[in-house]
């Protein structure tokens, strides 16, 4: 587990760097006019420099000019708005003014950002005190105690991970635990590292070990369900939540923990009284309140979700998270008291941005259905350029992973070594997201002999272990054809097996509606020869618009830019038009406007397609009662809206570098 920290020093970046390191130095020494005029002259060079404008903040609080302070602490946070040592900054200078409720508000995000702000727990100690809250002074104790033990190195490798210097704060670690091995902070920190750097094996093994020294901590038994689930070991996760809940009944965290995990694995109806309980004992936690949202609308209750969703506006005005839930209903309609509450919402310097662009996405949705598509059309964009600017996706890497795939999946390769894992059981729904898979999956999950399940991970998984421990390895797909038959039948038995939890019936088919699928059929073929591949395939300015709009809970890393994912969906094409020419008649292409125009005609075809007799059910699909996450859960519970396919052409004026992309491959192929 390695990593590096780089950037690139421009001349005028490096001339600064060692300025901000004299006005640090004069800072230190409490000359501050001088500090200033030094950090003047940065500012001049590099006005958004981090450090330059927080040192400027410092020296102006302790010049006893807060307003400015105050100013400059704006100008940073507009800037860096995760930055913790500004919200510190901003509590000091609340609290020197006695605005204590602002100065807690300040510091409490601060510790959120960096739990290690020694400062700020010691001033949120003494405003409880104030208060009197003795809850809430003992909690913010107990973190300065904690803080205080750690050795020094330990305490430098917290603050440079939270300070996003990943590099460093894994060599401080790994320098500590050479010395001291069972050592569960820095075990603990060293987990925290692994999971930021998508290394889960890791972080289960070092939290697993450390749970074994310290059988007593919630804490890390919690921090272990969280892995335990991103690793996809739901059965795991799942147990050992009921565990912890079953030794420690009366923390709420472990109660809401299990109510996760039951989420996890589908037993969504058994989760909501342990929802129940948590809000019972937290009535002021919002994200509770969401993830309850959550799990109602997932089994077809949307009044309660939509209850939940407010309550969670109300309780944290500024949660982009609930506000883009009540947009991702569908169904729900802002009225103008909502709207001008996250417009202003959106526009303040301290908002995080992960909730200003669930805002905007949440904004985009509320002026479509009032028809103001240009406005609705800017937030769209700002919080596709939000999000975007928070990743790191290149199309070009994406196109060259797809081409890997047909490189090393020749249509012989299917002729040879393969799994003998018998089962004909799964039905995988591929596609790209927005494409009408979820609308799929309901028909046929209507049928007596089919069950429908979730966008089941355990594929994907199986990929990027067979890619190899690190990005760099790009192992898969070059490997796939060195792989014995044992091999493959393990992994298409261990599919079936591990993929049970997730059924509640015992049908002969079940399906795993994960979009992303696509990309490793050839995968799929090899481990589990006899499944059944629906292609959910959708016009495709409808398909990539309808997919910029939505805002994914995770991944879909192409669909914030417009030309990311007009080139997404030409490799996906690429791709399955590949899939097609190695299993033929095994893959079935379903057209969405197919299926809205001629619903009998398409539900035949697939149920002939997958080997079972028609069932009228499937044509009232919206009338089945069952568990749906994905976006699309209420839209399904409905009729087909024929007139939903055409949306796009609202912002027909906006999208031209999609509509002409596309226009021009139609004239090409004419």
């Amino acid at each position: 587990m390695t990593t590096t920290d780089s950037t690139t020093r421009s001349p005028t970046r490096s001339a600064t760097q060692t300025q901000v390191a004299q006005a640090e130095a004069l800072v230190k020494a409490q000359q501050f006019p001088a500090a200033l005029q030094i950090l003047h002259q940065c500012l001049t060079l590099q006005p958004t420099d981090r450090q330059s404008l927080y040192l400027k903040a410092v020296c102006h609080r302790y010049l006893q000019d807060v307003s400015q302070a105050i100013a400059t602490i704006n100008t940073l946070l507009a800037t860096y708005p995760e930055y913790a040592r500004g919200y510190q900054e901003l509590g000091h200078c609340y609290r020197i003014q006695t605005k204590f409720p602002e100065a807690i508000s300040a510091y409490q995000m601060a510790v959120q950002l960096h739990p290690g702000l020694l400062a700020s727990w010691q001033q949120l100690s003494h405003l409880f005190s104030v208060l009197n809250e003795p809850k809430l002074v003992q909690e913010a104790q107990d973190k300065i105690h904690e803080i205080k033990a750690l050795p020094p190195i330990l305490g430098a490798a917290q603050s440079a991970f939270y300070e996003g210097k990943i590099a460093k704060a894994e060599r401080l670690t790994r320098d500590f635990l050479m010395h001291q091995p069972s050592h569960i902070p820095a075990m603990r920190l060293l987990a925290k590292i692994a999971i930021k750097l998508n290394i889960l094996e890791d972080a289960q093994i070092l939290l697993s070990s450390a749970a074994d020294m310290a059988p007593h901590s919630t804490d890390l038994q919690l921090e272990l369900i969280q892995v335990l689930q991103k690793r996809q070991l739901f059965d795991q996760a799942h147990t050992l939540a009921h565990t912890l809940f079953t030794d420690h009944p009366d923390l709420p965290l472990a109660e809401l923990a299990l109510a996760n995990q039951c989420v996890a694995i589908g037993q969504t109806e058994q989760a909501l009284p342990h929802f129940d309980s948590v809000l019972e004992q937290l009535p002021s936690h919002a994200p509770v309140f969401v993830q309850r949202g959550h799990a109602y609308k997932t089994i077809g209750q949307p009044d309660a979700a939509i209850t939940d969703y407010l309550k969670a506006c109300e309780l944290k005005p500024d949660f982009g998270d609930a506000y883009w839930s009540l947009a991702n209903l569908k169904t729900f309609s802002f009225d103008n008291a909502l709207i001008n509450t996250m417009m202003k919402i959106v526009t303040q310097p301290h908002v995080q941005i992960m909730d200003k662009y669930h805002i905007c996405f949440a904004l985009g949705k509320a002026f479509e259905d009032k028809a103001d598509y240009a406005q609705s059309f800017a937030f769209y964009t700002q919080g596709n350029d939000l999000k975007h600017a928070q990743l790191n996706y290149h199309a070009a890497d994406t196109s060259q992973e797809m081409q890997a795939q047909i490189a090393h999946c020749p249509p012989a390769m299917f002729n040879q070594i393969l799994s003998a894992c018998k089962s004909a059981a799964p039905i995988f729904i591929v596609g790209l997201p927005r494409a009408g898979s979820t609308l799929i999956e309901q028909i046929l999950a209507s049928h007596s002999l089919i069950e429908g399940t979730s966008e089941l991970p355990n594929i994907l998984a199986l990929a990027r272990k067979l890619k190899g421990r690190y990005k760099s390895d790009n192992a898969y797909p070059a490997n796939l054809a060195s792989f014995s038959a044992a091999e493959l039948t393990q992994w298409g038995d261990s599919y079936i097996a591990d993929t049970a939890i997730h059924r509640a019936d015992n049908t002969p088919f079940f399906i795993d509606k994960m979009p992303n699928n696509f990309r490793h059929l050839g995968l799929i073929k090899k481990i589990l020869p006899h499944a059944k591949i629906i292609d959910a395939r959708r016009e495709p300015v409808a398909c990539c618009f309808s997919g910029y709009k939505q805002l994914f809970a995770e991944g879909q890393e192409f669909s914030y830019q417009l030309n990311d994912i007009s080139q997404y969906y030409d490799d996906y094409v690429e791709l399955m038009t590949h899939w097609e020419t190695c299993f033929g008649d095994n893959i079935l292409r379903v057209q969405h406007e197919a299926l809205v125009d001629d619903l009998e005609g398409q539900v035949r075809r697939m149920l002939a397609f997958i080997g079972v007799d028609f069932e009228p059910d499937c044509l009232d699909f919206h009338k089945t009662k069952r568990n749906v996450k994905t976006p699309s859960a209420e839209q399904v519970r409905q009729p087909i809206n024929p007139s939903a396919q055409h949306q796009w052409r609202h912002f027909a004026p906006y999208i031209t570098s999609l509509t002409e992309h596309f226009k021009r491959q139609d004239e090409q192929t004419l």
